[in-house]
């Protein structure tokens, strides 16, 4: 798969029929404008890729490394490294070992993800990288290495696995794909079906996981992210899942462009998002506006508190069952105001005396907001107070708590604010 500059493109990608050949290395990867090729030790072997750093830095940058489907090298992901850039990350790719411009036998994830690993200790270690803000993205089986590799190193904070294989074993039974039956039973299987199915490492993986995969995928079918974020879900691990209707393993054109927003939402969730473009100032800014950017008072001292920010026009109460608690009901009610405020928050074991806060909605500029951005207010002074956003969509833009505590969303109508909205992620 590719993403081109500014644009998704899904390009085909084919299975070895053979289990790749120790003298792969010397078909060297070509060199590429813009992009320096560089040389990593793996774990006994020499991998080449292409690093790619965005054109300003005024601080150290996010950075991550990504991996290729099999079949193909680390040249099919220069384009998707430029996107990143453009966001302000650094960006690795890297071709896995028994791959073009790589030594070493291609093994189903074996000991590829133990040279990611390797990769990732090289990536923090370059100058402008801060260390502490690493993910990964995998196609294929680079996103079967990506999650095995997030089992054997707290390094990544987020981990984006596009149609992964997650279970060797199940996939042996259900893939359609003669072909890659034939590899799964020969390669993945000599190596072992434990160590190389990331479902068999799932309590070992602590960065968030989102897994993306095609509705209609026979050659991998979307079970097999299904089964990695229902395990993940019971491990308390933080995950997500991201299923593309009609989607076959190689995504259409559209159907990758539908997919990388929430890839870039993700990686901005889970601190990976880019501050290059921002000063301190307006970072502080925008962690302090995500977390409680309106200006009314709004505490933990009940549904009182809450009730007594305007005229309630309508009041809706789901009862839920608590998750952690065996036998608890919680209450989440959603307060509509007459007058453009909207709030939702969950009230544990149904009391009313204390509540966590999940969502704000504001359309109205009788609500007053932190910095001057009102209802009415310019999208300048919002660039101007907290800098450039770290999403845009149709309409809106988000801005991310570093710390991953909510999110912000700011809606326009000619170039001013029609709506402010803050979503949290209060369990």
């Amino acid at each position: 798969m590719r993403l081109a500059r500014n644009t998704c493109v899904a390009a085909v990608s084919t299975f070895m029929l053979t289990a790749g050949c120790a003298s792969c290395g010397a078909d060297m990867l070509p060199d590429i404008a813009g992009a320096a090729t560089v040389v990593v030790s793996g774990v006994g072997v020499s991998l080449s890729g292409y690093l790619v750093k965005p054109e300003r830095r005024t601080r150290s940058v996010p950075a991550v490394l990504l991996l290729h489907d099999a079949g193909g090298n680390a040249q099919d992901l220069v384009d998707t490294a430029r996107v990143l850039t453009e966001q302000g990350y650094m960006a690795l790719a890297l071709s896995m070992r028994g791959f073009r411009g790589s030594e070493g036998q291609d093994d189903c994830g074996a000991r590829q993800a133990d040279d990611a690993v390797e990769a990732l200790n090289w990536l923090a270690r370059q100058p402008g990288v801060d260390a502490s803000r690493l993910g990964m993205i995998g196609f294929g089986q680079g996103a079967q290495v990506a999650l095995l590799a997030a089992a054997y190193t707290t390094l990544p904070r987020a981990v984006v696995a596009y149609v992964p294989v997650t279970d060797v074993e199940r996939l042996r039974q259900t893939t359609a794909d003669e072909t890659f039956r034939n590899y799964l039973s020969t390669v993945c299987v000599s190596r072992g079906v434990a160590l190389v199915s990331p479902l068999a490492h799932v309590s070992s993986i602590n960065a968030a996981v989102l897994l993306v995969h095609g509705a209609a995928d026979t050659r991998t079918p979307a079970s097999q992210s299904e089964v990695m974020y229902n395990a993940l879900q019971a491990a308390g691990k933080l995950s997500e899942l991201h299923i593309i209707p009609g989607a076959k393993h190689e995504l259409t054109l559209d159907q990758f462009q539908e997919s990388w927003p929430a890839v870039m939402r993700f990686l901005g969730r889970h601190q990976m998002l880019s501050l290059d473009s921002r000063d301190a100032e307006q970072q502080k800014r925008a962690n302090v506006f995500t977390e409680q950017g309106w200006a009314f008072r709004l505490g933990l001292r009940g549904i009182q508190t809450i009730r007594a920010l305007g005229k309630v026009k309508r009041e809706k109460v789901t009862v839920l069952e608590n998750p952690h608690v065996a036998g608890r009901s919680d209450e989440l009610r959603e307060f509509f105001f007459e007058d453009g405020l909207y709030v939702k928050a969950l009230f544990p074991g149904r009391q009313q005396s204390a509540y966590l806060l999940q969502e704000v909605a504001i359309t109205k500029p009788r609500y007053k907001v932190k910095y001057g951005l009102n209802v009415g207010a310019s999208k300048r002074t919002m660039l101007d107070k907290l800098g450039q956003p770290d999403g845009e969509q149709a309409g809106f833009v988000e801005y991310f708590h570093s710390m991953g505590i909510g999110t912000a969303r700011i809606y326009f109508k000619d170039d001013r604010i029609s709506k402010l909205e803050w979503e949290f992620r209060a369990d």
